[in-house]
């Protein structure tokens, strides 16, 4: 019994062992250069260009391919496609995002500021508009209940 617990124990050690000189050996690699992908659209059926994380694959009638630089698996048309063509390392320089920059505020969250005419204001008007409209209802349906 002893015997097998030394083994095993043996074993795990060496593979522990190696696991460590595989995982040393790829942190000294440095990584890969990013390859990026340019897919061109057709004129009419989208706008643009769309930048890809990978070589576009086609599946039936679509491409399927990762969005740059989110990563979001996609797919568009093959009839929306007008060529696909590898971008140069200045480009992929150029394509790097490099600084965040801040949007104002967004639709569904209503200004921020009161000087923006949002605020408590138009929500007590929002808060009148629904008790109006539950006072209609509950008048035609004769209660609340």
């Amino acid at each position: 019994m002893a015997k097998t617990l030394v083994a095993a124990a043996l074993v795990l050690v060496s593979a522990f062992a190696l696991g460590e000189e595989k995982a040393a050996s790829q942190r000294l690699a440095p990584p890969p250069a990013a390859q990026l992908y340019q897919i061109d659209l057709v004129p009419g059926s989208d706008t643009g260009k769309i930048i890809s994380r990978d070589l576009p694959t086609l599946k039936g009638t679509v491409y399927v391919f990762h969005v740059y630089p989110a990563g979001t698996l996609t797919s568009v048309r093959k009839s929306t496609v007008k060529q696909i063509s590898k971008l140069t390392p200045a480009a992929v320089a150029a394509a790097n995002p490099t600084a965040i920059k801040p949007i104002g505020d967004l639709a569904m969250q209503g200004p921020k500021s009161a000087a923006s005419g949002g605020g408590p204001r138009n929500m007590g008007r929002a808060r009148a508009a629904v008790s109006a409209a539950n006072a209609g209802t509950a008048a035609r349906t004769g209660g609340p209940n």
